[in-house]
C-alpha cells in the first residue's frame, strides 16, 4: 500500500511522471498547437522553420513527430484544413465570390483551389456551392440526399443575440468520431485534472468547441476540444490545453434535450445555419462554433445553449 500511494501522487505531479508518459502527452499537445496555427491562419504560407517553433521542435524531428501525431503530413493537413474552411464559405458565404473564398484560404488562384477541391472531393467548387445543401453530400460520406432542415417545433426553442465576454478555458482534444462514450471519457479526464491543478471540482457549466463540420470533413480528421473556463493564470499540464474564447456578438440558441435525445443537437445546428442565418442577414464570424452545457434540475438532460459568433450584417 504505501508503495501504491507513491506511485500515486507521483502520477498527480506532472514532474514526477516517467518521461515516456510525459513526452507522449507533450508532443500531442504541441502539434495540436501547430494544427490550431494553421487553421486560424489558412491564407498564411507558413514555412517549416514558422511551424517548428510553434511546436518547439527541431525541424530535423518535426515531420515525422506531426505525422506520427496527426496520421498526415504537414502539407496534407494544410491542404485539408484549407479545403474544409472553404468548404464552408462556400456554402455560408454565398454573396463571397469563389476567388475571394480561394485567396482568403490560403490558394494561389481560384485554378488551383478547384483543381484541389475536385482532387478531394469528385466536384467542382461551384458545383458544390449550386447543389449543396438540398440534395448533395460529400463523395466520401456516401452522396447520400436529405431534405431541408426545418424549425424543431416539437423542442422548445429560443434564440437570440447577445454581447458576450471572453472567456479563458482550459481543454482536452478530441480526434476522431464524436461518440457519447469518447466525449464522455473526455470530460472525465479533464475533470481530474482541474480538481488536481485547481483543487476543486470544475464548474456545473461544460463547453463543447467544435472544430470540424461532420457534414464536410472525414471523420477521422474530426476535432473536438472538451472545456471548462478556467480563471486567468491557470497553467496547462499534459495534454491540456489553454485557449480564450473571444468575446461579442454572438447568436445563441437555447435548448433543453433529454439525455437521450442528445443526437438533435445536430438538427438545431442545421436549422440554424440553413434557415436562421441566412434570414438573419449576418455573416457567421472568422471563430469555432461551440455549444454550453448545464446538467438540467431535473437531472434528466441538459440545457443547452448553442453558440454561433456573428460578423457584421451584409453589407453592413
Amino acid at each position: 500500500m504505501p508503495g501504491q500511494l507513491a506511485f500515486q501522487l507521483m502520477m498527480q505531479n506532472p514532474e514526477h511522471r516517467p518521461k515516456k508518459m510525459r513526452t507522449a502527452s507533450d508532443h500531442h499537445r504541441r502539434i495540436e498547437r501547430v494544427v490550431d496555427v494553421i487553421r486560424n491562419h489558412p491564407e498564411h504560407p507558413f514555412t517549416v522553420k514558422e511551424l517548428c517553433k510553434q511546436a518547439a521542435f527541431s525541424e530535423f524531428h518535426f515531420h515525422r513527430v506531426f505525422k506520427a501525431v496527426t496520421g498526415e503530413t504537414v502539407a496534407q493537413c494544410i491542404i485539408r484544413l484549407r479545403l474544409e474552411m472553404a468548404t464552408s464559405a462556400l456554402i455560408y458565404r454565398r454573396r463571397t465570390s469563389i476567388t475571394d473564398i480561394a485567396l482568403t484560404c490560403g490558394f494561389s488562384s481560384s485554378a488551383n483551389f478547384s483543381k484541389a477541391f475536385r482532387k478531394a472531393y469528385d466536384c467542382s467548387p461551384t458545383q458544390y456551392r449550386r447543389n449543396h445543401p438540398a440534395d448533395f453530400r460529400l463523395r466520401r460520406i456516401g452522396k447520400v440526399k436529405r431534405t431541408t432542415p426545418v424549425y424543431p417545433s416539437d423542442m422548445s426553442v429560443d434564440i437570440e443575440i447577445r454581447t458576450v465576454p471572453q472567456r479563458r478555458v482550459a481543454s482536452l482534444r478530441l480526434v476522431g468520431a464524436y461518440t457519447h462514450a469518447s466525449i464522455s471519457g473526455l470530460y472525465s479526464d479533464l475533470a481530474k485534472w482541474h480538481q488536481s491543478a485547481l483543487g476543486r471540482p470544475p464548474p456545473d457549466e461544460t463547453i463543447s468547441i467544435t472544430w470540424s463540420d461532420s457534414a464536410l470533413a472525414d471523420q477521422d480528421t474530426w476535432r473536438l476540444d472538451a472545456c471548462y473556463e478556467v480563471p486567468e493564470g491557470t497553467n496547462a499540464t499534459g495534454q491540456v490545453m489553454l485557449r480564450t474564447l473571444a468575446g461579442g456578438r454572438v447568436a445563441c440558441l437555447t435548448t433543453a434535450i433529454p439525455e437521450t435525445k442528445m443526437h438533435r443537437i445536430s438538427e438545431c445546428w442545421d436549422w440554424l445555419f440553413s434557415d436562421w442565418l441566412p434570414k438573419s442577414g449576418y455573416e457567421p464570424a472568422n471563430q469555432p462554433a461551440y455549444e454550453v452545457y448545464c446538467r438540467a434540475r431535473a437531472q434528466t438532460g441538459f440545457d443547452v445553449t448553442l453558440c454561433l459568433p456573428l460578423a457584421n450584417k451584409c453589407g453592413a
